[in-house]
């Protein structure tokens, strides 16, 4: 005699199913509502439904939020893979009806902005058929959450769940304009260093640490300027406020700046391309992955400052 309880479970949709999916991913109840853009009263009542269904809770309550039990994970697993199945379905049914498919990048303002933003025609072409949606954060972004698709970071994020590789490296100068050195002068030795002004990131507001440039290559540089976008750090050093230490993606670009004791005054930072290990199952992501990873190795020498920045 068949089990009612199982026949139940399998008459389940995945519209009730990714709702248990979102909480045990987000951590409460109203982070998967604003995910799922309903109210927190429907996220309930559909985890309720399920919850009977099973007859099982899924998660345990506390003033930290909510988390998974051990007796689910087995059965959050499972749908995890369900979901999998269902976004590479709307990735071949996108592709069917030739409308692109949107994958979601997220990085730094630097890397956004004064890089990434510059090669999106190159990567476009690679991962053909395919929109980029491309946003900067000054944080670290949590792809396990869906905050986005992939991420790039100065740093390798080491986290289970997630395939991260290096795809580049860039280097770090300090650059100077002329308006600066027709009233500051420039340092001539690295004795002179402490002497100059300089602008950098407002260190209280950084969350990344391998952005902290200046510091590495001017420990104790008095600041005069700071400000957590490294544009804002760029203008300021075209206009004569300080030095800055720069990525050259950011520096080079301006016909304002130039290195300052280049051959002394030098670092470099890896470039990690991280994505979950199911959205790196999804066609779309793995080639948009693959196209990023292309354009980095192309501009390997520009990067590190090398060859001619174009």
């Amino acid at each position: 005699m068949a089990d009612p309880r199982l026949d139940a479970i399998g008459r389940l949709g995945w519209d009730d199913l990714r709702f248990v999916l979102e909480i045990a991913r987000q951590g409460s109840i109203y982070g998967a509502a604003k995910v799922l853009k309903v109210d927190h009263s429907t996220v309930t009542r559909r985890l309720a439904h399920v919850e009977h269904v099973f007859e099982r809770q899924f998660f345990d309550r506390s003033s930290k939020g909510i988390s998974l039990r051990p007796d689910t994970e087995a059965i959050v697993a499972h749908i995890r893979q369900m979901e999998v199945h269902a976004l590479a379905m709307r990735d071949d049914l996108v592709a069917a009806s030739a409308a692109p498919r949107t994958v979601r990048i997220a990085t730094m303002e630097g890397l956004a902005s004064g890089y990434l933003a510059r090669r999106i025609d190159s990567i476009v072409d690679d991962a053909d058929e395919t929109r980029i949606a491309l946003f900067s954060n000054p944080h670290i972004v949590d792809l396990l959450k869906k905050e986005a698709d992939i991420f790039l970071s100065f740093f390798n994020p080491q986290i289970p769940g997630l395939i991260s590789e290096q795809v580049g490296e860039i280097a770090v100068y300090l650059y100077g304009s002329k308006v600066y050195a027709e009233a500051h002068g420039l340092p001539k030795t690295i004795d002179e260093l402490l002497s100059h002004r300089y602008v950098g990131y407002i260190e209280e507001m950084v969350t990344i640490e391998s952005v902290m440039w200046l510091e590495e290559l001017v420990p104790q540089a008095r600041t005069v300027f700071c400000s957590n976008s490294i544009i804002a750090q760029r203008n300021a050093a075209e206009s004569g406020t300080g030095l800055a230490a720069l990525p050259v993606f950011v520096g080079e670009e301006s016909a304002s700046l130039f290195r300052v004791l280049p051959e002394k005054l030098t670092i470099s930072r890896p470039v990690w391309m991280s994505v979950t290990r199911d959205q790196h199952l999804i066609k779309s992501v793995r080639r948009m992955a693959k196209a990023i990873a292309s354009v980095f190795g192309r501009d390997a020498t520009m990067l590190m400052g090398q060859t001619r920045w174009s």
